[in-house]
């Protein structure tokens, strides 16, 4: 049950939906002030969101760290032989690297993808070369994602935003590409893993073509040989995947994909026929939102948990894998975050964080000294915290403080259900039950009712400040008062709501009695039935939002989640001004959702895939 509640949750609000845009907006004033939520790893290794990994001939293990900058090298039982790069442009520094792999010689290759470049090393990570930059022509990159390498000691490169993949040689040098956006064989809707199967009688290349739902399989020169999933349809089975992310093939010509959205990772034979699941049953001991697999022979296999920032190394058997063991501390200490998303400012200025897969509240005061945290395992977190009991959360999204009842209000999202707690974390009630379905935005008006953002059922429903329903609007569509996965909500002063309508890339304005107002966004908030037709990044564009918040003179700031920046609204949705763009820079986003406006005007954002908070002031 736990379980699948949590399965479910990752179904409303796809991770790999996150599409990671590179672009900027105007500069902003606003500063930074501060950064929370970096880890004390000593001389273990605590990994963040790492992603892609790769193996050498002596069976050691390369991760890349993606939100810590480098890439990490281990042996298989997780002890660590090198912590190589930092965050920067220069050779041997990266920014937020997605790929890694080692070509035929031995040499390192790195998708360096904020730097819109790969880099290469020798096998001690000298520097030999490094090509690319930002753009649509020939070597140059979209998002570079992850690289794969073939008989012929060529390097493909899943160039995402491009619905391509670029061939090099070994000295990057660009060759050819193949694929461009599309259904058809052959083409590819936002591309991300690749693996080569390298054979004397011809390579075959495995595509993970995530917005299509399927693996294709084609030779080198991108001719199309067959496919894993159903073209366009999503799920869970044998033949259905669900945003898959990452592919790889052992010795045998087995197959593995990560099925991200599925939380687990599937294995075909080399016939590309089904044989079984990471699936558990148990949460815990499986990944949430995984990246990438890596075969390690005698049916062993590491999966990176990137929700949890950790990998799990398991051992497949026939029919089943079973875990075996985990590499990388936890990000559950005091002040750390693993994938913060929710944030609330109290009449004190004292600040309130969803950590949402630690599954519990933390409270700072507005200088960063904790003050109070709780959830399951007594607010200590790690992936064994949730719980369905009275205290405890599945995966909480967004947080708001009722200064009405002084109080604080949770989206329990995973629990489909409304927790209300005092400031010191005291449990006072819950309601929601059988009215909602995995809702992650609340706020209140001015009276203490509260407006829930109901997700998984597409529309908003109203409480009475006892927690009794009232009334609801919306339904699942792209006009004026329907929406697409809501997420979150908030209010002004004159208690008009606004809901970031994710899928349908927009804000819709409401009075309280949900009379529609306004909207904006994309096209001026008139969407696309396929989310990709309705990408912007201009100036008031919005892409998948998630986070709002009002300030004090009712100014509007969205957090434009795959644009990878904070966009600032008038109340009737005049644009205002841009904070920050794609990076690991202090200043800079990977994915913000969480907002919260202090009184002060001291803005903080939830970066929520770098785990960190960023205070910025004007």
């Amino acid at each position: 049950m736990m379980n699948q509640s949590v399965k479910r949750l990752g179904k409303i609000l796809p991770l790999i939906l996150i599409a990671f845009l590179l672009f900027s907006g105007s500069v902003s004033a606003h500063s930074v002030v501060d950064i929370w939520g970096k880890a004390n790893e000593g001389t273990g290794v605590i990994f963040n969101t790492p992603v892609a990994m790769a193996k050498d001939a002596s069976g050691n293990i390369y991760v890349s760290d993606m939100s810590n900058h480098r890439i990490v090298k281990m042996d298989q039982d997780g002890n660590i032989i090198k912590k190589f790069g930092k965050l920067g442009s220069g050779n041997g520094e990266f920014n937020t690297p997605f790929g890694v792999a080692i070509d035929n010689d031995g040499n390192i290759l790195v998708g360096d993808t904020a730097n819109n470049r790969i880099q290469k090393f020798d096998s001690n990570f000298n520097f030999i070369t490094a090509w690319g930059s930002h753009g649509s022509g020939n070597g140059q990159f979209g998002l570079a994602r992850e690289i794969a390498i073939d008989s012929q000691n060529h390097y493909h490169v899943t160039d995402e935003f491009h619905d391509r993949i670029q061939v090099f040689d070994q000295n990057g040098t660009y060759l050819y590409q193949y694929g461009s956006r599309g259904t058809a064989n052959g083409q590819f809707r936002l591309p991300q893993g690749i693996a080569i199967k390298q054979d004397a009688n011809g390579d075959k290349v495995y595509v993970v073509d995530t917005f299509n739902h399927r693996v294709q399989i084609l030779d080198v020169n991108g001719n199309y040989l067959g496919q894993i999933g159903v073209t366009g349809q999503s799920g869970d089975s044998g033949s259905r995947l669900f945003y898959p992310r990452g592919v790889n093939l052992d010795t045998n010509g087995d197959v593995y994909i990560v099925d991200t959205t599925n939380h687990k990772v599937k294995k075909y034979n080399s016939n590309h026929q089904y044989q079984y699941s990471t699936d558990l049953g148990i949460y815990y001991l499986e990944p949430s939102f995984p990246s990438q697999v890596l075969p390690l022979g005698d049916g062993y296999f590491i999966v990176s948990d990137t929700g949890n920032s950790r990998l799990i190394k398991f051992r497949g058997y026939s029919t089943y894998a079973s875990v075996q063991s985990y590499l990388g501390n936890l990000r559950n200490a005091d002040g750390v975050f693993s994938e913060p998303v929710g944030i609330a400012v109290d009449n004190n200025d004292d600040v309130y964080i969803t950590d949402t897969f630690n599954h519990r509240v933390q409270k700072f005061d507005n200088s960063g000294t904790l003050l109070n945290k709780w959830g399951g395992n007594n607010g200590d977190g790690g992936p064994s915290a949730y719980g369905i009991n009275y205290w405890q959360f599945i995966a909480p999204k967004q947080i708001t403080y009722n200064g009405k009842y002084n109080e604080m209000v949770i989206a329990d999202t995973g629990n489909s259900r409304i927790q209300v707690f005092s400031k010191n974390g005291s449990w006072l009630s819950n309601f929601g039950y059988y009215h909602l379905s995995f809702p992650m935005g609340v706020t209140t008006t001015s009276d203490g009712y509260y407006y829930v953002a109901d997700t998984g059922n597409n529309r908003v429903v109203n409480f009475n400040p006892f927690g009794v329903f009232v009334s609801s609007w919306g339904a699942e569509g792209l006009n004026n008062g329907e929406f697409r996965q809501p997420t979150f909500i908030t209010v002004d002063s004159q208690d008009n709501l606004y809901v970031v309508d994710r899928y349908n890339s927009r804000i819709q304005k409401f009075d309280k009695s949900g009379n529609f107002i306004t909207k904006w966004g994309t096209n001026g908030g008139n969407p696309q039935t396929d989310p990709l037709d309705n990408w912007g990044e201009g100036n008031g564009d919005l892409f998948l939002p998630v986070g709002i918040a009002v300030d004090q003179n009712d100014n509007v700031y969205v957090t434009d989640s795959s644009n990878n920046r904070v966009q600032k609204f008038s109340s009737n949705g005049t644009y205002l001004d841009t904070i920050g763009q794609f990076g690991g820079e202090d200043h800079n986003f990977f994915s913000p959702q969480g907002i919260a406006v202090g009184a002060n005007g001291d803005i903080y954002i939830a970066d929520t895939l770098l785990n960190r908070v960023v205070k910025f002031r004007p």
